[in-house]
């Protein structure tokens, strides 16, 4: 009889984030629903420039494997950028963003989440521009998002 071991395939997020909203955002906050909670998300993203992280689905000790999660990235003035995303492990990928001034309610951002996110999504609010767009059908997607200036 053969020896051998099953070897589970990986699946995960790859993040990219642009900012050009004319000066740096600081991580404050984030949420992990599903997925490794000890992924190595950007903490600062410098006006005009780009970061990258990956969130894995699986961890040792989770029933449920999937990459689901949130960021929030705030400007000096309090603007407040919301990236979150969902890729389940048996279901389409999903992402919402927003701008807020208000403190961050995570049970509300998994809520919109849920019923409002979609494979794109874009946001304009005190005059700032987010957007979000994720492949809703890869086992391992490239979210990508950005926050700007509005023009």
């Amino acid at each position: 009889m053969a020896n051998f071991q099953m070897k589970k395939v990986q699946q995960c997020t790859h993040g990219k984030l642009w900012n050009s909203s004319s000066e740096a955002l600081t991580l404050t906050d984030k949420k992990v629903w599903q997925g490794s909670h000890y992924a190595d998300f950007p903490e600062i993203i410098e006006d005009g420039d780009a970061s990258e992280f990956t969130h894995e689905s699986v961890t040792d000790d989770a029933d449920i494997h999937g990459s689901v999660a949130g960021l929030v990235y705030r400007r000096r003035d309090g603007t407040k950028w919301i990236v979150a995303w969902s890729n389940p492990q048996a279901e389409n990928s999903k992402v919402y963003t927003d701008i807020q001034r208000q403190p961050v309610h995570w049970g509300q951002i998994k809520t919109n989440l849920e019923k409002r996110g979609k494979p794109k999504f874009k946001v304009t609010k005190f005059g700032y521009n987010a957007s979000i767009e994720i492949d809703p059908v890869s086992r391992s997607p490239t979210m990508k998002a950005s926050f700007e200036l509005e023009a």
